[in-house]
């Protein structure tokens, strides 16, 4: 399976490139900080299903309203209104199955402001607990884990900054520890070097920052 990974700007390539469509992804997965109506173009040209979670700077959602959080950066020229259409799949907090890999999601980062989608490192922790017991259900019945955690932001010292906003979650390293996902896949921290590369390894998991998009082909 193929999935296509995005996170944090308009990708010229995608948005541009007829050549792009040779992708031919199976599943788009966004790691947030997009304008919504971006992530709609991106199912409408590769017609695939969507998984998300949001970042710092999203609010997909107009009833949690937020003054100028809602208004798109990328300008489809069009008098539509996309605030309530959006037909991705909100993985935060969730395990989600397509065609038999299993993902969960976490939205957010650390928090710095009163703004959305920020947590602290213990609510980062109890929000990723709550999780466990489905994970260890999983696990202890049917011999099961989980291939792909989505989030927003990176893991503690991995692909973070030592700045308070790009700090990354220590709860995140925890859950790659108890139940050894294949990857974990991120944004929120941007490239600006190409020569800085994108996945790192962690006690088997790989993880991989999808800042712009990245191509993640499935066994």
């Amino acid at each position: 399976m193929r999935i296509l990974c995005v996170s944090d700007i308009v990708d010229r390539y995608l948005y541009n490139s007829d050549e792009s469509r040779n992708i031919n992804p199976d599943l788009i997965v966004s790691c947030g900080d997009l304008p919504r109506d971006y992530l709609e173009f991106l199912m409408s040209k590769f017609n695939v299903p969507l998984f998300f979670v949001q970042g710092n700077h999203d609010n997909y959602f107009p009833e949690v309203s937020l003054c100028g959080l809602h208004r798109s950066k990328f300008d489809f020229t069009s008098q539509h209104d996309y605030t309530k259409c959006f037909a991705g799949v909100n993985i935060d907090g969730k395990l989600v199955t397509f065609r038999g890999v299993t993902f969960v999601g976490f939205e957010g980062c650390n928090r710095y402001s009163d703004g959305p989608h920020q947590y602290t490192q213990e609510e980062m922790k109890m929000k990723v607990r709550k999780v466990y017991w489905k994970l260890f259900l999983r696990k202890t019945i049917f011999n099961l884990g989980v291939d792909v955690i989505v989030t927003h932001a990176p893991p503690y010292g991995i692909h973070d900054n030592t700045d308070i906003v790009h700090t990354g979650f220590k709860a995140f390293i925890d859950i790659m520890e108890r139940f050894k996902p294949k990857y974990l896949i991120h944004g929120h921290t941007h490239i600006y070097d190409i020569r800085e590369s994108k996945v790192s390894d962690y006690k088997g998991t790989k993880v991989i920052n999808c800042y712009g998009y990245y191509v993640l082909d499935l066994p």
